[in-house]
């Protein structure tokens, strides 16, 4: 099986000053379609937008483009790995292929301060090179692969 190009992405993160310029580094390859803030949101969303439907809410970042459904899912370090497993377990049965969970390695994770003014480009490839690997291995194995 193929993956359509560009590879649509739902991306997580806790401000639109990051989640803006990650979405924007990840194309030409990835079609960020939708992006969430919260830990609340991604309960409720990522399942929709997994099964191709329009979650009915807006933010500006993304294409809201539900015509294909979400490959992967992106979530950057507001989100913790109890958190990513807690939505993982909700989105079951919820996306009619695998599905990609690209999630910020915490024995990685910058300090506790802002981000540096790189952050968004070094996430962006950083993502890019975890994903490349997944797409290469087939794209078929559902789980979660750190960056």
């Amino acid at each position: 099986m193929s993956l359509p190009h560009p590879i649509p992405v739902i991306l997580c993160g806790k401000t639109t000053a990051i989640g803006k310029p990650v979405s924007e580094f990840l194309l030409p390859e990835y079609e960020v379609i939708h992006f969430i803030q919260s830990y609340e949101a991604a309960q409720s969303e990522i399942p929709e937008v997994l099964a191709g439907h329009d979650p009915q809410t807006r933010n500006p970042i993304g294409t809201h483009n539900y015509s294909r459904p979400a490959r992967a899912v992106i979530l950057g370090r507001a989100f913790t790995s109890e958190q990513v497993e807690e939505v993982r377990k909700l989105c079951k049965g919820s996306a009619k292929d695998a599905v990609a969970w690209v999630v910020s390695d915490p024995a990685k994770a910058p300090g506790t301060g802002p981000p540096g003014p790189d952050y968004a480009a070094v996430v962006a490839n950083d993502v890019k090179s975890v994903l490349a690997s997944w797409i290469n291995e087939g794209g078929q194995r559902d789980g979660v692969l750190w960056y």
